[in-house]
């Protein structure tokens, strides 16, 4: 039992940390017990620090503590936790903050959480990164308290420890010293088997981890250098010893006489690589007096897509390490080119004519305006009037009729006017002519090509156009004959791509944009065809977009014909002349852009993005782009997804 003075005592500590004038260096209290009740002495003890102890029933006992120096706060909760532990009760701090008072087996399995002190029990994981995790929890056993915990993780090698904080401390010391990388480095040249496939016997003869038991040999690294055929060792000295011996075992019994080897290609044409391992083997020919070894021959065997070698073992090794660095995946490019015109045509006429002949006399003979760009022809239509059947039964000239018909199909715009012939035989009429042309035209190709790195490809899209080459004519136009040519005409793309460092690609391209624009003119059958094409090497970064060239052109064109002096009178002035005013506007601009395809992700991410533009939001087909927001889309390489409406 506690004594009253020393429960007085507490209790008169207690109160002066409850007056406003206690400082810090004021609350310091000194321990004497006496036979006092464990109960009592955590009641004391949760009144000079404040902590909220939650006891378990089963707490019981009496204690003794004998102090002369004076304790802070921290201090007599550290007496508190060793008094507990001696006790053998565990002091464990729960999530609210309160702490559990509970019998030292119970509080192990518990554990705690938040920071602790050196008698609180806690729970830590130790991940081992060298160190397995079995032998250290046979090590750590013995340093655990009698209640302790110590388990070890296989699948993440880390070690569980519930105990003491200050034998978790400890615990983690052994383990940084323990958990070191111990590993050797050791290094077996071989003489008739090559390094990658001595490698990949040492590996599959390694024995699998059997249950509850950890495989060091497991733990050596193995790496096949082929320049030097050897293997580079790393891992515990002794497994590594034994695979050194093993490695060597195979390789002498391995010798042969043997100097035929056949190697099978997975990427590489043979017959592309033939030429170069010829060379090869040129400079491994033994030459010169007193020179040893056979001669070499490589050959290609086309339907299994191999080499068959033939050469001294050392010669071997070192073709097969050329091959080898020949023979790799490739990667692809996709170029898209994006090709954009817009062009818009004006043209606005007004013109008026004129005609007066005299009559059979002479009086006045000819008075008449007549422009160049007129349709229909005055003159033709006054011809075909004046030689009209005047009612003696004979027909006019068919010439000049035909002559009259063909000039008022010709007409376009608006045609009015009056004509006719008096009674005194004099011819007069009267023309006016207007018209005005707006064409709008926007073309868009987009062609796409996937070619393999470092090699040319082309696509064409468009018709072959007859041109006449040749013509010739017999004497008395007897077997004539024309020879004809055939033209590709549309859109063409040729391309070389080189993929560089850095992922930049250098393009050798050439593009090419033609159509027909039709006849030279209406009496010849002769062909007209636009033509746009550039020529150019540029580099690009993968997936960037850049313009290869274009032209923005503006042609604007008037055109006045007139009677001098007439023409420019006011207001009447427009009856003796004739207007024309044409405006040609056109943009062109070729972009390209090229993407680097290495694996089947990205094919198929260029694959679905292509799908894309030619499938609406909702899955229905779309069978072409030609307004301005598709070709933003295009650009910005988001065709396919639904616009804002």
């Amino acid at each position: 039992m506690i004594t009253k003075p020393v429960r007085l005592l507490f209790v008169a500590a207690a109160l002066l940390m409850a007056l406003p004038g206690a400082s810090r260096a004021q609350q310091e209290n000194t321990l004497n017990f006496v036979n006092a009740d464990i109960r009592a002495f955590i009641d004391d003890v949760s009144i000079l620090t404040g902590y909220t102890f939650i006891v378990d029933p089963d707490v019981r006992g009496v204690v003794n503590i004998t102090s002369q120096t004076p304790l802070s706060d921290e201090g007599v909760f550290e007496v508190f936790l060793s008094v507990m532990r001696v006790q053998g009760y565990a002091v464990i701090r729960s999530s609210s903050g309160a702490y559990q008072i509970v019998p030292e087996q119970e509080g192990t399995r518990t554990g705690g959480s938040g920071p602790a002190s050196g008698d609180q029990i806690i729970t830590s994981v130790i991940r081992l990164q060298h160190a397995s995790a079995r032998e250290a929890q046979d090590i750590l056993r013995p340093l655990t308290s009698t209640q302790g915990i110590v388990n070890a993780i296989d699948s993440g090698n880390a070690v569980v420890i519930v105990d003491y904080a200050s034998n978790v401390q400890r615990a983690r010391t052994v383990l940084a010293n323990l958990d070191r990388d111990s590993s050797v480095f050791e290094m077996v040249a071989l003489e008739n088997v090559s390094a990658a496939d001595m490698a990949r016997i040492l590996t599959s003869s390694r024995p699998g981890s059997r249950s509850g038991e950890t495989d060091r040999s497991n733990a050596v690294t193995i790496v096949p250098v082929a320049s030097s055929n050897s293997l580079l060792f790393r891992g515990d000295e002794d497994q590594i010893a034994e695979m050194m011996r093993l490695a060597r075992q195979i390789d002498a019994v391995s010798q042969s006489n043997q100097d035929y080897r056949v190697i099978y290609l997975s990427h590489t044409d043979g017959e592309s690589v033939l030429p170069i391992l010829e060379d090869v083997a040129a400079s491994l020919a033994p030459t010169g007096e007193g020179a040893t070894g056979g001669s070499i021959s490589i050959s290609h065997h086309a339907p299994t897509n191999s080499l068959i070698i033939n050469a001294p073992a050392d010669a071997q090794r070192q073709i097969e390490q050329v091959v080898r660095q020949l023979d790799i995946r490739r990667p692809q490019v996709l170029v898209e080119a994006i090709i954009v015109e817009i062009s818009d045509t004006v043209a606005e006429e007004l013109g008026v004519q004129f005609l007066f002949s005299g009559d059979q006399d002479g009086d006045a003979p000819l008075l008449m305006s007549r422009f160049n760009r007129a349709n229909p022809d005055i003159l033709a239509l006054t011809g075909a009037i004046a030689e009209i059947d005047d009612g003696s039964g004979v027909d006019g000239s068919p010439s000049l009729r035909s002559l009259a018909l063909n000039s008022l199909l010709g007409a376009t715009g608006i045609t009015a006017g009056f004509g006719g012939q008096d009674s005194s035989g004099n011819l007069f009429g009267l023309v006016l002519n207007a018209v005005q042309q707006d064409q709008n035209s926007n073309v868009l190709s987009t062609p796409q090509l996937l070619t393999l790195d470092n090699e040319e490809a082309y696509i064409l899209v468009g018709q072959q156009i007859p041109v006449t080459t040749g013509e010739a004519l017999g004497s008395n136009n007897v077997n004539p004959f024309r020879t004809i040519e055939r033209r590709d005409v549309g859109v063409r793309l040729e391309v070389r791509p080189q993929i560089n460092d850095g992922d930049t690609i250098r393009l050798t391209i050439r593009q090419e944009v033609s159509s027909v624009a039709g006849t030279v003119s209406s009496s010849s059958n002769e062909l007209i065809t636009n033509q746009r094409e550039i020529s150019t090497t540029v580099l690009a970064d993968n997936g960037e977009i850049i313009v290869l060239g274009g032209l923005i052109e503006q042609d604007r064109q008037l055109t006045a014909s007139g009677i001098p002096g007439l023409g420019r009178l006011p207001g009447v002035g427009r009856l003796f002349r004739s207007e024309g005013e044409s405006v040609v506007q056109r943009n062109l601009m070729v972009f390209i852009r090229p993407t680097i395809i290495r694996n089947e992700a990205d094919m198929r991410d260029v694959t679905g993005r292509s799908y894309g533009r030619i499938r609406g939001p909702r899955g229905d087909e779309r069978t072409g782009v030609n307004d301005l927001d598709a070709i933003a889309d295009l650009l910005t390489g988001s065709a396919g997804a639904p616009r804002p409406q």
